[in-house]
Protein backbone atom coordinates (compact mmCIF):
# COMPACT_ATOMS: atom_id res chain seq x y z
CA UNK A 1 0.00 0.00 0.00
CA UNK A 2 1.31 3.46 -0.92
CA UNK A 3 0.31 6.70 0.78
CA UNK A 4 0.46 9.22 -2.05
CA UNK A 5 0.37 12.08 0.47
CA UNK A 6 4.03 11.28 1.15
CA UNK A 7 4.99 11.99 -2.46
CA UNK A 8 5.65 15.33 -4.13
CA UNK A 9 2.44 14.86 -6.09
CA UNK A 10 -0.53 12.50 -5.98
CA UNK A 11 -2.43 11.17 -9.05
CA UNK A 12 -5.53 13.15 -8.01
CA UNK A 13 -3.50 16.34 -7.64
CA UNK A 14 -1.92 15.80 -11.04
CA UNK A 15 -5.31 15.36 -12.70
CA UNK A 16 -6.73 18.38 -10.84
CA UNK A 17 -3.82 20.61 -11.86
CA UNK A 18 -3.88 19.41 -15.45
CA UNK A 19 -7.66 19.88 -15.78
CA UNK A 20 -7.44 23.32 -14.15
CA UNK A 21 -4.88 24.32 -16.79
CA UNK A 22 -7.00 22.81 -19.56
CA UNK A 23 -4.34 20.36 -20.67
CA UNK A 24 -4.72 16.82 -21.92
CA UNK A 25 -2.18 14.24 -20.79
CA UNK A 26 -0.46 14.48 -24.17
CA UNK A 27 -0.34 18.29 -24.01
CA UNK A 28 1.00 18.28 -20.45
CA UNK A 29 3.70 15.78 -21.40
CA UNK A 30 4.69 17.80 -24.47
CA UNK A 31 4.81 21.15 -22.66
CA UNK A 32 6.72 19.74 -19.69
CA UNK A 33 9.03 17.57 -21.83
CA UNK A 34 8.22 14.64 -19.51
CA UNK A 35 7.46 11.09 -20.75
CA UNK A 36 3.77 10.74 -21.63
CA UNK A 37 3.63 7.09 -20.64
CA UNK A 38 4.77 7.91 -17.09
CA UNK A 39 2.13 10.62 -16.71
CA UNK A 40 -0.63 8.39 -18.06
CA UNK A 41 0.23 5.46 -15.82
CA UNK A 42 0.84 7.64 -12.77
CA UNK A 43 -2.61 9.20 -13.01
CA UNK A 44 -4.22 5.75 -12.91
CA UNK A 45 -2.97 5.48 -9.32
CA UNK A 46 -1.28 2.12 -9.87
CA UNK A 47 2.18 3.32 -10.85
CA UNK A 48 4.73 5.37 -8.94
CA UNK A 49 7.36 7.03 -11.14
CA UNK A 50 10.76 8.10 -9.87
CA UNK A 51 10.94 11.01 -7.43
CA UNK A 52 12.59 13.32 -9.98
CA UNK A 53 9.67 12.89 -12.40
CA UNK A 54 7.15 13.79 -9.69
CA UNK A 55 9.12 16.84 -8.59
CA UNK A 56 9.53 18.07 -12.18
CA UNK A 57 5.84 17.49 -12.92
CA UNK A 58 4.84 19.45 -9.81
CA UNK A 59 7.23 22.27 -10.74
CA UNK A 60 5.75 22.35 -14.25
CA UNK A 61 2.19 22.73 -12.92
CA UNK A 62 3.30 25.44 -10.50
CA UNK A 63 5.18 27.20 -13.28
CA UNK A 64 1.98 27.21 -15.34
CA UNK A 65 0.21 29.02 -12.48
CA UNK A 66 -1.44 26.23 -10.48
CA UNK A 67 -1.33 26.57 -6.67
CA UNK A 68 -1.37 23.32 -4.69
CA UNK A 69 -1.91 25.24 -1.40
CA UNK A 70 0.45 22.91 0.46
CA UNK A 71 1.67 24.20 3.81
CA UNK A 72 4.31 21.54 4.44
CA UNK A 73 7.15 20.61 2.12
CA UNK A 74 5.76 17.76 0.00
CA UNK A 75 7.43 14.45 0.60
CA UNK A 76 9.55 15.77 3.47
CA UNK A 77 8.50 13.06 5.90
CA UNK A 78 9.14 10.30 3.37
CA UNK A 79 12.57 11.68 2.52
CA UNK A 80 13.47 12.02 6.19
CA UNK A 81 12.58 8.38 6.79
CA UNK A 82 14.49 7.25 3.69
CA UNK A 83 11.39 5.92 1.95
CA UNK A 84 12.04 7.82 -1.29
CA UNK A 85 14.62 6.42 -3.67
CA UNK A 86 15.45 7.33 -7.29
CA UNK A 87 13.45 4.33 -8.56
CA UNK A 88 10.29 5.26 -6.64
CA UNK A 89 8.91 4.63 -3.19
CA UNK A 90 9.58 1.62 -1.00
CA UNK A 91 8.88 0.63 2.57
CA UNK A 92 5.83 1.12 4.75
CA UNK A 93 4.27 4.55 4.66
CA UNK A 94 1.37 6.04 6.53
CA UNK A 95 -0.44 9.35 6.30
CA UNK A 96 -0.15 11.76 9.18
CA UNK A 97 -2.80 14.01 10.64
CA UNK A 98 -0.73 17.12 10.01
CA UNK A 99 -0.52 16.55 6.25
CA UNK A 100 -2.45 19.02 4.14
CA UNK A 101 -4.92 17.75 1.55
CA UNK A 102 -4.14 20.47 -0.99
CA UNK A 103 -7.49 22.19 -0.39
CA UNK A 104 -7.86 25.95 -0.95
CA UNK A 105 -6.92 28.10 2.01
CA UNK A 106 -10.56 29.01 2.65
CA UNK A 107 -10.97 25.42 3.91
CA UNK A 108 -9.49 26.06 7.30
CA UNK A 109 -7.29 23.55 9.07
CA UNK A 110 -5.06 20.78 7.91
CA UNK A 111 -6.97 17.72 6.81
CA UNK A 112 -5.73 14.20 6.70
CA UNK A 113 -5.48 12.85 3.20
CA UNK A 114 -4.75 9.12 3.29
CA UNK A 115 -4.77 8.11 -0.36
CA UNK A 116 -3.92 4.47 0.11
CA UNK A 117 -4.19 2.25 -2.94
CA UNK A 118 -2.99 -1.27 -3.82
CA UNK A 119 0.22 -1.02 -5.82
CA UNK A 120 1.55 -3.76 -8.06
CA UNK A 121 5.16 -3.56 -9.11
CA UNK A 122 6.46 -4.61 -12.50
CA UNK A 123 10.07 -5.78 -12.44
CA UNK A 124 12.04 -4.18 -15.27
CA UNK A 125 15.33 -5.81 -16.19
CA UNK A 126 18.40 -3.76 -15.23
CA UNK A 127 19.90 -4.75 -18.59
CA UNK A 128 17.86 -1.91 -20.16
CA UNK A 129 18.88 1.71 -19.64
CA UNK A 130 16.34 4.46 -18.94
CA UNK A 131 16.23 5.65 -22.56
CA UNK A 132 15.45 2.13 -23.72
CA UNK A 133 12.69 1.75 -21.13
CA UNK A 134 11.15 5.07 -22.21
CA UNK A 135 11.28 4.09 -25.89
CA UNK A 136 9.66 0.73 -25.13
CA UNK A 137 6.81 2.32 -23.20
CA UNK A 138 6.37 4.92 -25.95
CA UNK A 139 6.28 2.11 -28.53
CA UNK A 140 3.64 0.27 -26.52
CA UNK A 141 1.58 3.46 -26.25
CA UNK A 142 1.84 4.09 -30.01
CA UNK A 143 0.65 0.57 -30.76
CA UNK A 144 -2.22 0.85 -28.28
CA UNK A 145 -3.38 4.08 -29.90
CA UNK A 146 -3.24 2.50 -33.36
CA UNK A 147 -5.13 -0.56 -32.12
CA UNK A 148 -7.87 1.60 -30.56
CA UNK A 149 -8.21 3.60 -33.76
CA UNK A 150 -8.25 0.49 -35.96
CA UNK A 151 -10.84 -1.36 -33.89
CA UNK A 152 -13.61 1.04 -34.92
CA UNK A 153 -12.90 0.88 -38.67
CA UNK A 154 -15.82 -0.58 -40.64
CA UNK A 155 -15.59 -4.00 -42.31
CA UNK A 156 -15.65 -3.74 -46.07
CA UNK A 157 -16.76 -6.72 -48.10
CA UNK A 158 -14.99 -8.05 -51.17
CA UNK A 159 -16.16 -7.55 -54.73
CA UNK A 160 -19.40 -9.52 -55.22
CA UNK A 161 -18.81 -11.26 -51.88
CA UNK A 162 -20.11 -11.18 -48.32
CA UNK A 163 -16.64 -11.99 -46.97
CA UNK A 164 -14.35 -9.23 -45.71
CA UNK A 165 -12.26 -7.70 -48.47
CA UNK A 166 -8.51 -8.43 -48.67
CA UNK A 167 -7.82 -4.90 -47.45
CA UNK A 168 -10.06 -5.38 -44.39
CA UNK A 169 -8.39 -8.72 -43.63
CA UNK A 170 -5.00 -7.05 -43.94
CA UNK A 171 -6.04 -4.28 -41.52
CA UNK A 172 -7.16 -6.87 -38.96
CA UNK A 173 -3.88 -8.77 -39.30
CA UNK A 174 -1.95 -5.50 -38.92
CA UNK A 175 -3.68 -4.94 -35.57
CA UNK A 176 -2.82 -8.50 -34.53
CA UNK A 177 0.77 -7.74 -35.40
CA UNK A 178 0.73 -4.68 -33.16
CA UNK A 179 -0.67 -6.81 -30.33
CA UNK A 180 2.17 -9.27 -30.92
CA UNK A 181 4.70 -6.42 -30.92
CA UNK A 182 3.45 -5.25 -27.56
CA UNK A 183 3.80 -8.76 -26.20
CA UNK A 184 7.43 -8.79 -27.33
CA UNK A 185 8.05 -5.35 -25.86
CA UNK A 186 6.60 -6.31 -22.47
CA UNK A 187 8.77 -9.44 -22.53
CA UNK A 188 11.86 -7.28 -23.18
CA UNK A 189 10.98 -5.11 -20.19
CA UNK A 190 11.12 -8.25 -18.06
CA UNK A 191 14.40 -9.37 -19.60
CA UNK A 192 13.15 -11.95 -22.10
CA UNK A 193 13.90 -11.80 -25.82
CA UNK A 194 11.28 -14.11 -27.31
CA UNK A 195 12.13 -13.43 -30.96
CA UNK A 196 15.86 -12.67 -31.41
CA UNK A 197 16.88 -10.50 -34.34
CA UNK A 198 18.64 -12.66 -36.97
CA UNK A 199 22.29 -11.86 -37.60
CA UNK A 200 23.53 -11.68 -41.17
CA UNK A 201 21.57 -11.89 -44.40
CA UNK A 202 21.03 -15.65 -44.74
CA UNK A 203 17.49 -16.78 -45.65
CA UNK A 204 15.26 -17.86 -42.77
CA UNK A 205 15.57 -21.56 -42.01
CA UNK A 206 13.00 -21.78 -39.20
CA UNK A 207 9.68 -20.18 -38.34
CA UNK A 208 11.45 -18.33 -35.53
CA UNK A 209 13.98 -16.83 -37.93
CA UNK A 210 11.12 -15.80 -40.23
CA UNK A 211 9.45 -14.05 -37.31
CA UNK A 212 12.78 -12.50 -36.40
CA UNK A 213 13.05 -10.99 -39.87
CA UNK A 214 9.49 -9.64 -39.64
CA UNK A 215 10.02 -8.17 -36.17
CA UNK A 216 13.64 -7.08 -36.60
CA UNK A 217 12.86 -3.40 -37.07
CA UNK A 218 10.80 -3.43 -33.87
CA UNK A 219 13.88 -4.10 -31.75
CA UNK A 220 16.18 -1.92 -33.84
CA UNK A 221 13.81 1.06 -33.69
CA UNK A 222 12.28 0.78 -30.24
CA UNK A 223 14.86 -1.02 -28.11
CA UNK A 224 18.09 0.05 -29.84
CA UNK A 225 16.93 3.49 -31.01
CA UNK A 226 18.12 2.99 -34.59
CA UNK A 227 16.94 6.07 -36.53
CA UNK A 228 16.80 4.29 -39.90
CA UNK A 229 14.60 1.54 -38.44
CA UNK A 230 12.41 4.18 -36.81
CA UNK A 231 11.97 5.89 -40.19
CA UNK A 232 11.07 2.58 -41.84
CA UNK A 233 8.43 1.86 -39.20
CA UNK A 234 6.92 5.34 -39.52
CA UNK A 235 6.93 5.07 -43.30
CA UNK A 236 5.09 1.76 -43.47
CA UNK A 237 2.16 1.99 -45.86
CA UNK A 238 -1.33 0.89 -44.85
CA UNK A 239 -1.44 -2.82 -45.75
CA UNK A 240 -3.83 -4.00 -48.46
CA UNK A 241 -2.83 -7.68 -48.39
CA UNK A 242 -2.45 -10.12 -45.51
CA UNK A 243 1.17 -10.99 -46.36
CA UNK A 244 2.07 -7.31 -46.42
CA UNK A 245 0.50 -6.87 -42.98
CA UNK A 246 2.47 -9.82 -41.59
CA UNK A 247 5.93 -8.99 -42.86
CA UNK A 248 5.71 -5.47 -44.27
Amino acid sequence: MIDFSELALSPNESRAARNFLGLSQAQAAEKSSLPAHKLKRFETGNYVPDAQFLEELREFFEGEGYNFHDEDAPGAKAKARGDVFPAGVVGETGSATDETDGSPLKNQGKLRRPQMVPLQFMRITPALNLDQVDRIFDGIETNEEAISAGMVQPVRNGFLSDAPSPATQAQAVALLRRLAENGLLYARLMGRELVPVPQGSAPAATIGELLGLAMGDLQRAVVDGDTEAQARRKGRAEPVEVLQALVG
